[in-house]
């Protein structure tokens, strides 16, 4: 197995309403909420700024805020490949934070961008939530596109260093 292959399952807390917006958010995905989740946290950090800096460094040192604990809370756990979580994890360390609080904040972003496209659907008959699924993913594999573009330059600029 290679590297690029390697997953691992990491949980964060957020508060448990958020459940049941991702099962219905999640009737549009063929895996259902999982997939809404994993996606989730995936878009999130393919959209923070590639920086392989002193931010991660930084970060470890200030150590990481924690969120404040309050009641009603959930665990959600989901499956991503370590790169991902490599990455989400010094992209936490830019903000300052934990992984579990990077991802609690993605999924509560989510939340605000999906909750004005029910609003303006939810008299709707049809599924409009297939739609969303689809056009959702779309911007995930987009996202992809370009993350693993500007992961080549840094090899490039890496090697090209280094030789």
């Amino acid at each position: 197995m290679t590297q690029t292959n390697k997953t691992a399952i990491i949980c964060f807390r957020a508060h448990k309403n958020l459940k049941s917006w991702l099962v219905y958010a999640g009737r549009g995905f063929t895996g259902g909420k999982s997939e809404l989740l994993r996606l989730v946290i995936i878009r999130a950090t393919m959209e923070q700024p590639h920086n392989s800096g002193l931010g991660p460094i930084l970060g470890r040192i200030m150590g990481n805020s924690r969120q404040p604990s309050i009641g009603g809370t959930a665990v959600y756990a989901v499956r991503l490949p370590m790169d991902i979580i490599t990455s989400a994890k010094d992209a936490a360390a830019n903000q300052h934070q934990g992984i579990s609080e990077f991802c609690s904040k993605a999924l509560y972003a989510w939340l605000e961008s999906f909750k004005p496209r029910y609003e303006s659907n939810k008299e709707n008959t049809e599924d409009w939530v297939t739609d969303y699924a689809t056009s959702y993913r779309a911007k995930v594999e987009e996202l992809a596109n370009v993350y693993a573009q500007k992961a080549d330059k840094e090899v490039e600029k890496t090697t090209v260093r280094q030789g």
